[in-house]
């Protein structure tokens, strides 16, 4: 930043009343005081980027009596967070007005939060996981929450790395198993630490200070849901807990996942063995001199992975199959995953006769260490050691028909014509009028435009549709170039040559139509999309007619 526009930004902070200290660290440090509408707040600003890509630091230095011990974005250290992340831009060019729009907003945020009970609560429910997790001191302990079905008990793993202790609890060991091996991680060990689910339909509400003790803990749950709380009794009602070491309630609200757990006394354990309500009793008469741990949850389920970005549903459950695994097959194959292909009851088979070789690796989704491998079996590894939840099955070979034509939706990412037309042939001999969809998806030319079909219904084109019957030549129904694409010989075979961006391009427009399948609408069935400038005709994106005579829809049905 230039000396004059740093004087512009020293000169508001002292005409805001705020003073230059010294602290050790790069950050430039001021304090002054924030006039709230109930008094002032001695606060100090720490500013370390005058490019303002990330905002300014604000402290709370003494936090006066009307502002709650708890309150919404202000963390136990006295931290405010004012402003979310990228929600602001900041003008470097304006540094004055930076800092100004930085004071301003503390200032009124402080405001709604300490004259405002119902603003205060919402905002607490709103952002409870950060209120939970990274706002107070002492910070929580971390667990990460695999497949963890109803209610009830669920085992807890335990896997020690160099960087700690992974805690996850999973109903199915399998999972633990796979993402241990995903991550190059030991293998993991059942832990003596009894962990019960807990689900609520209700948001927990603000408490005066977050839990730290058991009897704090059970009275700030029943406050909010006494049939939660009514389940955690049940549980410690039973033997079994008694024979952990500790004991784990992790809890499903619409505010989101959030925990507790506390050590169990040996002695008392066996003292109570035959009458485990004992034990229980002295949680609730001792329970304000027990400590709890508070608990964060990161799920790393299949559904929570696969849906959380989501307004649709996901591939879950559906039987997909990819034929080709060239440059559109590796692209569209990790979104594939990405939307859930290959969960549940679900799989996502791969088929394609080929081996990645040199040439590939400039447009392929595989790299380096898949040279020389079958690309189906080399997209598997890969994607299964990125999604390790996920049924992916290879098929290093050439698609047979019908056989491979069915599930709940077959693609063609072949780019080969002749395979789409013997895919597209199959599907109308094996189903009819109805039956398993296919999507056909292709790169034009040099990559000018990219282009995809959607066929499932005998009122629409099918792949073969797309040729005219009238010309001994079958040239295109709906021409895109005048000109013969760039093509490269090398031996007895040649190539198409075009820039990564194609494959990625082709891999996308798929992605868009299967999205919309899962929603409900895939029309248009028939799209192009084109980089700018190409020398190509505009196509309409439409649902196209059957074209009269065409072979393909003539086929009879079985």
């Amino acid at each position: 930043m230039s000396a004059s526009r740093l004087a512009l930004g020293l000169r508001k902070l002292g005409e805001l009343g705020f003073k230059s200290i010294k602290r050790p660290g790069s950050a430039r440090c001021f304090v002054g005081e924030l006039q709230c509408a109930k008094g002032p707040i001695k606060v100090r600003l720490e500013i370390s980027d005058w490019d303002f890509t990330t905002y300014p630091t604000l402290v709370i230095l003494e936090r006066p009596a009307f502002l709650p011990a708890l309150t919404p974005h202000v963390s136990g250290d006295g931290v405010q967070c004012y402003f979310m992340q990228g929600r602001v831009v900041l003008d470097r060019y304006r540094p004055d007005h930076a800092i100004w729009q930085c004071i301003e907003q503390a200032q009124r945020e402080l405001d709604r939060l300490s004259g405002s009970p119902t603003y205060r609560e919402r905002e607490f429910e709103q952002e409870f996981g950060a209120n939970w997790e990274i706002g107070q001191r002492p910070l929580p302990a971390p667990v990460l929450l695999a497949e963890a079905a109803g209610d009830g008990a669920v085992p807890c793993f335990g896997i020690t790395v160099d960087d700690g202790l992974y805690v996850i609890a999973a109903s199915d060991e399998a999972q633990v198993k796979a993402l241990a091996q995903a991550r190059g991680w030991p293998a993991a060990r059942r832990m003596k630490l009894g962990t019960y689910i807990v689900r609520s339909t209700r948001s927990p509400t603000l408490p005066g200070t977050l839990p730290a003790t058991i009897a704090e803990m059970f009275a700030w749950i029943k406050s909010w849901d006494a049939a939660a709380m009514k389940r955690i009794h049940a549980v410690l009602g039973q033997r079994e807990w008694l024979g952990f070491k500790a004991i784990q309630f992790l809890l499903d609200s619409p505010a989101g996942w959030f925990g507790f757990f506390f050590d169990l006394n040996s002695n008392r354990k066996l003292m109570h063995q035959r009458k485990p309500s004992g034990y229980r009793q002295h949680l609730y008469n001792k329970g304000h001199e027990l400590p709890i741990t508070r608990v964060s949850v990161r799920q790393i389920s299949p559904d929570f992975i696969h849906s959380r970005n989501l307004q649709f549903p996901s591939l879950k459950d559906r039987r997909i199959t990819l034929v080709g695994c060239g440059a559109i097959g590796g692209y569209l194959a990790q979104a594939l995953v990405k939307l859930g292909a290959g969960t549940g009851t679900g799989s996502l088979t791969l088929i394609d006769p080929d081996d990645l070789g040199p040439g590939n690796l400039g447009r392929h989704f595989l790299g380096m260490d898949s040279l020389y491998k079958p690309k189906a079996v080399a997209l598997q590894e890969t994607l299964i050691r990125q999604f390790p939840y996920a049924r992916i099955v290879a098929e290093p070979r050439r698609a047979a028909y019908p056989s491979d034509i069915a599930g709940d939706l077959v693609i063609d990412a072949t780019g080969e014509e002749a395979v789409s037309e013997a895919i597209n042939a199959n599907r109308r001999t094996k189903f009819g009028t109805e039956g398993v969809p296919v999507l056909h998806t292709w790169i034009v030319g040099n990559g000018e435009c990219v282009q995809a079909l959607w066929v499932d219904q005998r009122k629409y084109a099918c792949f073969r549709c797309m040729r005219r019957n009238d010309d001994p030549a079958r040239s295109q129904r709906f021409p895109v170039i005048d000109h013969d694409p760039e093509t490269r010989i090398v031996g007895c075979s040649a190539y198409t040559p075009y820039a990564v961006s194609a494959p990625m391009s082709s891999s996308a427009l798929a992605i868009d139509m299967i999205i919309d399948w899962l929603k409900g609408d895939v029309s248009p069935r028939f799209r192009t999309r084109y980089i700018e400038d190409a020398d190509v005709r505009k196509i309409k994106n439409q649902n196209v007619l059957p074209l009269e005579g065409c072979p393909g829809c003539s086929l009879p049905s079985s």
